[in-house]
């Protein structure tokens, strides 16, 4: 008569804590890959509310005065001015931060619309703001 033997794994186990390991590294794979999709889309996301916020700004202004490096404007019965201070982009009556991390901030005038270019991360942006 032929004895079992107790100890070890069988086939099915083998086959199910493998199972069970591959399903729990698709699910840290797909939750990795997800992270960085966000925190790629936060950089995006601020750069277009900072545009979005400038043309709000623009379009509810008179006296609106382009030069290289500055707008100034009234807004709201108030005079403001939006420029580059160190690597961000502000608006100042007060001190209101639009874009951070940005270089070589520069504002032209072509007929009757404005542009807004700045360099991020190694790269050159040119926006219409109105």
């Amino acid at each position: 008569m032929k004895r079992s033997i107790k100890n070890g794994f069988t086939m099915i186990d083998a086959l199910l804590s493998l199972l069970v390991f591959s399903i729990v590294t698709l699910c840290i794979l797909v939750f990795l890959q997800t992270c960085l999709k966000m925190l790629n889309m936060d950089m995006l996301q601020q750069e277009q509310m900072a545009v979005i916020q400038l043309r709000e700004i623009l379009s509810l202004s008179k006296d609106i005065e382009v030069q290289s490096h500055e707008l100034t404007m009234n807004y709201k019965h108030e005079s403001i001015w939006i420029g580059q201070d160190k690597d961000r982009l502000v608006k100042k009556e007060g001190y209101e931060i639009l874009m951070e991390g940005v270089k070589n901030v520069a504002f032209y005038q072509q007929d009757e619309e404005i542009f807004l270019s700045y360099s991020k991360a190694d790269k050159e942006y040119n926006v219409q703001i109105y």
